[in-house]
């Protein structure tokens, strides 16, 4: 989104943006999703319980405990990211995740200090969430502020891809071990290695960031002193409904995709009769599917605009959830129907991410687009993520209806679908609300977008 008055960054800084942002992501979401195919052997550990079920809610409630920490985190890194920069910011959210992560593969059971163990696993996945609540939208802020006017959609698919990629790796490492290890040693101690991998995903990210100049936005903001002292008190009173609006979508998103990254592998194990390691590499080929529908995403986003591409995803997420589901559970124990099943929706479920990603930062101006961005998302982790996986297992449990998930997921489709259709569908927001094309100054009115 860079300014007519700032030079375009090179395409060797645009590359090294990139990847920074899409390595960030990757490890956001490795260390998110490595807990939950993990559940099934830190749950006995952590929350013990004659009733397997009861201990499976807990550990998913552990996990919403990361979401619900992520508005904090949104509010404060998005703060500072419009205060002190970009780069500095998504240097601390980096490390923050990656200690989080590593201070629970080291945490010692239930059995070897009791209430403190799952305390502690709560205290860490809050802190990691809070981390967590500064970096996509920060990546994503800081990646499309390296933007032209003629790739903003696609480098706006740069962190919804490393999500992507992340959500692929995390139970790519699971099944390998499991695949490896038996049972009983996966059980032991064997379920701490894919926590502790993230120190060195953490490293690699942090030394590249090192590396790497603030966004030209920011830079311009910088030298033309307009850097906010107060950017939560500007966002509150110039932004609100746009912050409503990008909360609302994100949350749309994050519960389908967490339904289908979190519930669904657990979904396999408990309806269709899979054992754990092959739903962990079923998921990989669903993050896998996720990657190549994201990348392609990303190639007609710029073409079609934000609004008809979130049409087409959301629309076929919303037709397509139920019968997946029930072919799933029908076609019990059939591997090619689980994986072309899982593949689907995990690809469609990435997908849908490009546009929302994009609409999440152009909606707000440079002034307060870090914070506008991290808040937004972070309340929608905080409805859709934080929740969507624990009430699929709750109303399925309550209701005995398998399919309680597919409903969520096509609630929140519409919802998306809704949201979309009231923000533009192409350019960027400047300070005077109108939306310009990304690289061209306000007042050229031929770049000016129709925000209706």
């Amino acid at each position: 989104m860079t300014d007519s008055a700032t030079p375009a960054p090179s395409a060797a800084i645009v590359r090294r943006a990139s990847l920074a942002g899409f390595l960030g992501t990757v490890v956001e979401s490795y260390d998110f999703f490595v807990y939950t195919y993990l559940i099934v052997y830190t749950a006995p550990l952590f929350f013990p319980s004659d009733d397997k079920v009861v201990s499976v809610l807990s550990s998913l409630l552990v996990l919403g405990s990361g979401f619900l920490s992520r508005p904090l985190g949104g509010l404060f890194f998005g703060r500072l990211g419009d205060r002190k920069g970009r780069r500095l910011t998504l240097m601390v959210t980096i490390i923050g995740m990656g200690v989080a992560t590593a201070a629970m593969g080291l945490l010692p059971t239930y059995e070897a200090i009791g209430v403190a163990a799952p305390l502690l696993l709560v205290l860490f996945r809050l802190c990691q969430g809070f981390a967590a609540g500064g970096e996509l939208a920060g990546s994503t802020t800081f990646v499309s502020e390296h933007a032209t006017k003629n790739n903003h959609g696609l480098l706006s698919t740069i962190t919804p891809l490393g999500f992507s990629a992340g959500t692929a790796i995390a139970p790519a490492v699971v099944a390998a071990l499991a695949a490896v290890l038996s049972e009983d040693v996966m059980g032991d101690w064997g379920w701490r290695i894919p926590m502790l991998l993230s120190i060195p995903l953490t490293l690699t990210c942090l030394l590249l960031r090192l590396g790497l100049e603030d966004s030209p936005e920011f830079k311009r903001l910088a030298a033309e002193h307009k850097v906010p002292r107060t950017p939560v008190r500007d966002l509150i009173s110039g932004h609100w409904p746009q912050l409503a609006k990008v909360t609302l979508l994100s949350a749309a998103v994050l519960m389908i995709g967490y339904i289908v990254a979190a519930f669904i592998p657990l979904f396999l194990q408990d309806q269709a009769g899979f054992a754990p390691g092959t739903t962990a590499a079923m998921a990989t080929v669903s993050g896998i599917a996720a990657i190549v529908f994201t990348l392609v995403a990303g190639l007609v986003i710029d073409r079609l605009g934000r609004r008809t591409l979130m049409f087409v995803l959301l629309g076929a997420v919303a037709v397509l959830f139920y019968p997946i589901l029930s072919l799933m559970q029908a076609n019990d124990g059939n591997v090619i129907v689980a994986v072309l099943g899982f593949a689907v929706l995990g690809g469609l479920g990435g997908a849908a991410a490009s546009p929302a990603y994009a609409a999440l930062t152009a909606t707000f101006p440079a002034r307060v687009r870090y914070t506008g961005a991290a808040l937004g998302f972070g309340l929608g982790s905080a409805i859709g993520g934080g929740f969507g996986p624990w009430l699929s297992a709750q109303l399925t449990e309550t209701t005995g209806n398998i399919y309680s998930p597919a409903f969520l997921a096509i609630a929140a489709s519409l919802i998306g679908m809704a949201v979309i259709a009231t923000l533009p569908s192409r350019g960027v927001s400047t300070d005077d609300g109108e939306f310009v094309l990304p690289g061209e100054d306000a007042g050229l009115a031929a770049d000016k977008i129709d925000a209706t």
